[in-house]
């Protein structure tokens, strides 16, 4: 097992800022995680903050960037550990995945706890795994959308995973975040087509260690409108754990789900929407149209449930099958 924090120090009452080698490149040049600790003057657990597991995903990482940088160690009590960029490889390319992988395309989130003697991403993946979330007594992991999609923000709440009765702090945590959407997920359900048997959360749950996953913002640019609600909902995590002083507002008007429906496009054209993130929506109701290349309309999309528009499609053309709108319910 490497090294709790990659044998970054903590100090009392500092914050040191560290790059740590974890790997090469292929024309040999490293590849290093950035590694940040800051430990309060008076006790508290420990939080890991990590951003960029997928290196298209560029809100997260801006969220957790400005979130360290409203947070000093006069003010914290505990350890708070975060890693801005947490797939270095993949961010290098703003791509889900390490496109020099030897066997393309990994998406990390799909093999933890990872593997430290296999491929490069498996690699990563074990470190973030062993050494950050196995040590931490919490862990907050921000995502963005699929490449040319937008989200809503939300977070995960699985209520069936609690053998280890961490489902108490992790609703605490994650109510705290105060997002507007709350998807309380039941066990073993796919994420759209995703199998997330093998995601940071659901691994760290068989270990008993609660992970707090939160969604917000398009792929490939920082969705700057979300990024003080991010920045807020790291705040308020801290307060939820005793971290900082004060209480978490009282999280108003939020929308928990449990399910969506996927729209998929049956032809392929020139994609045009009705509707945006937070639409509410009935069943049969027209939501966009797919046109061909002359303008012409060659199919009619529609609401397949009752609900609100979760994820979309931004992308102006799409393929046969495309996942054009999400409707969550």
């Amino acid at each position: 097992m490497a090294a709790p924090f990659l044998d970054v120090p903590i100090h009392e009452g500092e914050r040191i800022a560290r790059r740590v080698t974890v790997g090469e490149l292929p024309d040999g040049s490293p590849i290093s995680l950035p590694v940040v600790t800051m430990r309060g003057r008076r006790p508290g657990p420990t939080l890991y903050l990590q951003a960029g597991i997928h290196g298209d995903e560029q809100t997260g990482i801006e969220i957790c960037r400005r979130a360290l940088a409203t947070i000093t160690p006069d003010e914290l009590r505990g350890t708070l550990v975060s890693i801005p960029v947490a797939n270095v490889p993949s961010h290098l390319t703003r791509t889900r995945g390490y496109l020099q992988e030897e066997r393309w395309l990994i998406d990390i989130n799909r093999i933890f706890p990872g593997n430290p003697h296999g491929l490069l991403t498996e690699r990563v993946a074990s470190i973030l795994f062993d050494s950050f979330v196995r040590v931490a007594d919490v862990t907050i992991d921000l995502h963005s959308a699929l490449d040319g999609c937008d989200i809503a923000p939300f977070v995960y709440i699985d209520p069936d995973d609690d053998e280890h009765g961490t489902l108490e702090i992790r609703e605490r945590v994650g109510l705290a975040f105060r997002t507007p959407y709350v998807y309380y997920k039941g066990r073993n359900a796919r994420f759209g087509t995703s199998d997330l048997s093998r995601s940071i959360s659901a691994q760290a749950d068989l270990i008993g260690k609660p992970v707090i996953s939160a969604e917000m913002g398009e792929s490939r640019r920082v969705s700057t409108a979300f990024v003080p609600l991010g920045v807020e909902g790291v705040r308020n995590a801290l307060r939820a754990l005793e971290m900082l002083d004060g209480d978490p507002p009282e999280p108003v008007g939020q929308r928990r789900f449990t399910q969506f429906s996927i729209v998929h496009a049956e032809r392929g054209g020139g994609l045009r929407l009705d509707v945006d993130l937070g639409d509410e929506v009935t069943t049969g109701e027209e939501i966009g149209e797919v046109v061909d290349v002359f303008g012409e309309r060659v199919e009619t999309l529609v609401a397949p449930r009752d609900g609100f528009i979760l994820r979309a499609m931004r992308l102006g053309s799409i393929s046969t099958g495309a996942e054009v709108v999400w409707v969550a319910a």
